[in-house]
């Protein structure tokens, strides 16, 4: 309930290559205050078979999770972490949404935005086209497992809803110790979802990084949980998203 979304009726970029047409168009906003925040964001129009479904590296394309929408909220709310900084989101998933909020609106130094999926990062490119930023940003593949391919590591990650795989987890942590700059911040989103939460804080605090667990770390979205507390869909256990803030020493 923090994000609305209105379908646009043309494309918002000027150049209608394939990659703008094949795709409908929403512009996702939120507001903080009396400010509100926008981001042009594509769907792809073809429909999901079963195969594509299947796999950690597939779930990114199926909808924005609710700790994606939650982390944006967030970015938008403490801009101020990321001003003249580097800053990489993890698993963003077919929109990079947080990211991309922060490319528009932080002023930071540099944004880059990732996804283990091609299909996700192929969507992401085409919403590049389609939004203006506040400094240098792109977007590449990034699969956990693989040996980096830079060198370079950010003072700021960002990363919604990425603990849910048991067999990935080891490589998600393994990924922000190397791209982590020292003295570093990693804002972690994602539910408690059982013990994958806290296995994630175990196996990052194993690897020599500090971890901060915070359940009540905005009064909009606790007010928003608060909500929904009594409805019967609503199970806290897998839908409100928790901040775990990661550092480096």
């Amino acid at each position: 309930m923090l994000l609305k979304t209105r379908e646009l009726p043309v494309p918002p970029c000027s150049d209608l290559n394939e990659q703008i047409c094949k795709r409908v168009w929403f512009e996702y906003s939120l507001s903080i205050g009396q400010t509100s925040f926008t981001i042009n964001v594509g769907h792809r129009t073809r429909t999901f078979s079963a195969e594509d479904l299947m796999g950690f590296n597939n779930t990114g394309n199926v909808c924005i999770w609710p700790s994606e929408e939650t982390l944006s909220y967030y970015a938008c709310a403490n801009l101020g972490l990321f001003l003249d900084r580097n800053v990489l989101e993890l698993g963003g998933g077919m929109s990079c949404l947080a990211g991309l909020f922060i490319a528009k609106y932080a002023a930071s130094t540099t944004v880059l935005v990732t996804d283990g999926n091609r299909n996700s990062v192929d969507n992401v490119q085409a919403m590049l086209q389609c939004n203006t930023f506040s400094c240098p940003t792109s977007c590449s593949l990034l699969k956990w497992g693989e040996a980096p391919r830079t060198a370079l590591q950010y003072d700021v990650i960002v990363s919604a809803d990425c603990l849910f795989f048991d067999d990935a987890r080891h490589d998600f942590v393994e990924c922000l110790h190397q791209y982590l700059a020292p003295g570093g911040l990693a804002l972690v989103m994602a539910p408690q979802r059982g013990s994958t939460l806290d296995h994630f804080i175990i196996q990052s605090e194993t690897r020599g990084l500090k971890c901060k667990k915070l359940i009540r770390y905005d009064e909009t979205v606790w007010d928003r949980r608060m909500q929904l507390l009594n409805q019967d869909e609503y199970n806290d256990n897998i839908h409100y998203p928790i901040l775990v803030e990661v550092t480096k020493p």
